[in-house]
């Protein structure tokens, strides 16, 4: 009995000493810190494989995704060795990033909770910061698409086309624009410095600006042509004003007693899809306004909201290109198949999937691609685009501000025009692709729908 307590003994102490051999780096480089010590003894078995030279068959010992990942991390923060310091909430974050990318989906995307915050501000159309709408040209400089009307950016002089080359004096060559974004965005009250490249300056321009709650203005109107009583309304976003304030912009204009309407989608990214609905019941008599099919593929018709019947039908054209996309195509789709109005511009973007938004506890949020939608007449847009009835290339002078540069604004004017039998149809020829009939291009007038009606209700 004693001969087997002592032989029991020297197991135990050379298994203590064998243990004690491979975590004794490990100690010298961490210290005695519980925690790590306890991930080095976890990783004992993968250093055991690693000596013995023979491969494991993964099929032989697998862990939930979620211990892999924490053991992944609990080495990281205890052996890894380089100039930055592991974050386990960066890592985490990069870590879901990569997943979703390999996706091969870029609305498959993961949203920080500064970004998530962003993306509500413009859902709910408020948002603090200096109320300009930013792009990238073709050399990848931020630039100033457009500053909203009445405020700060407007007030302080910031024009359209300037080029943004630092935020406070730091340089943001090579930055993404959401970075850009977020160095200009702040709390209310706080002050940031432009320094802008205006065309035909010769000297860099700065701009001191103090941020404000911003109301974002989606909705532009005004008289295209008040001699023939052609109204015009620009929409910017699909957000949950916007139906609101489209519909304030079309009674403003009926005050006027507009005969005809001219509905701008250029460079509107989309948004949310209640209120591409919405807005396109405002266009369509009756049917769907858009077809959203499903994973399993089932076809789900979104119908008009005849509560939207409130204003008259006019003579239609709406203006749209590469960057009119997803809400934007909705609605520009549904005005085509129902051919209640015509399309005037370039091919849009080709956006034709639908996300769902996940939001997490941490504040942080997840859009997952879970259906696509198709036309009325169940055509699938992704990728391709719709294409114009009347095809008219943006003029490299053009300010959608200024109707004397606008071309597309003109081609759209004339088509009212020959819907409103002011101009013959053969003023449209001039746009016909020498492939097309001179027939396709010119606008239908498919049951009368383009002309003046009260609407049923």
């Amino acid at each position: 009995m004693k001969r087997f307590v002592i032989y029991s003994l020297i197991a135990v102490l050379a298994m203590v000493a064998f243990v004690a051999g491979f975590v004794a780096p490990d100690v010298r480089a961490n210290g005695l810190s519980l925690e790590k010590l306890a991930a080095s003894v976890e990783m004992m078995p993968q250093r055991l494989e690693s000596i013995s030279g023979e491969t494991p068959d993964p099929s032989s010992r697998t862990l939930p995704l979620v211990e892999t990942y924490s053991a992944v991390m609990e080495r990281l923060k205890s052996d890894y060795y380089g100039t930055k310091t592991i974050n386990e909430q960066e890592l985490t974050y990069d870590a879901i990033r990569g997943t979703l990318h390999s996706l091969g989906d870029p609305y498959t995307r993961f949203m920080d909770p500064e970004s998530y915050k962003k993306m509500r501000e413009e859902n709910e159309g408020n948002f603090t910061g200096i109320g300009a709408q930013l792009d990238t040209n073709k050399n990848d400089e931020v630039y100033i698409k457009e500053p909203l009307p009445d405020t700060p950016a407007m007030r302080a002089g910031v024009k359209a086309n300037d080029v943004i080359t630092a935020v406070d004096g730091k340089s943001i060559k090579g930055m993404d624009i959401l970075d850009v974004v977020k160095l200009i965005r702040g709390k209310e009250g706080s002050r940031v410095t432009l320094t802008l490249r205006r065309p035909g300056a010769a000297k860099p321009i700065e701009k001191s600006i103090v941020r404000k709650t911003v109301q974002f203005q989606m909705v532009d109107s005004r008289m295209a042509d008040e001699q023939a009583k052609i109204g015009y309304v620009r929409l910017r976003q699909f957000n949950e004003k916007s139906d609101e304030q489209f519909d304030a912009a079309l009674s403003a204009l009926e005050k006027k007693q507009i005969k005809g309407l001219i509905f701008d989608l250029r460079g509107n990214p989309g948004g949310l899809l209640s209120v591409a609905v919405d807005i396109g019941s405002r266009f369509i008599d009756s049917g769907p306004v858009v077809i959203i099919q499903e994973r399993g593929g089932q076809k789900n018709p979104i119908y008009v909201e005849e509560d939207k019947h409130n204003h008259k039908r006019y003579p239609l054209a709406v203006l749209v290109d590469k960057s009119s996309a997803s809400a934007s195509e909705i609605v520009s789709g549904a005005v085509k198949d129902d051919e209640v109005g015509t399309l005037v511009g370039t091919t849009t973007f080709g956006k034709g999937r639908v996300q769902t938004i996940l939001p997490l506890q941490d504040g942080s949020a997840v859009a997952i691609t879970t259906a696509k939608y198709l036309t009325p007449k169940g055509v699938d847009i992704h990728k391709k685009g719709i294409e114009p009835n009347v095809e008219v290339e943006a003029a490299e002078d053009l300010d959608p501000t200024d109707p004397k540069t606008d071309n597309q604004l003109a081609a759209a004017i004339e088509v009212v025009k020959v819907k409103l039998g002011m101009l013959p149809k053969t003023a449209l020829d001039k746009y016909v692709k020498p492939t097309q009939t001179a027939e396709a291009a010119k606008p239908s007038d498919k049951n009368k729908k383009t002309g003046v009606k009260t609407p049923e209700k």
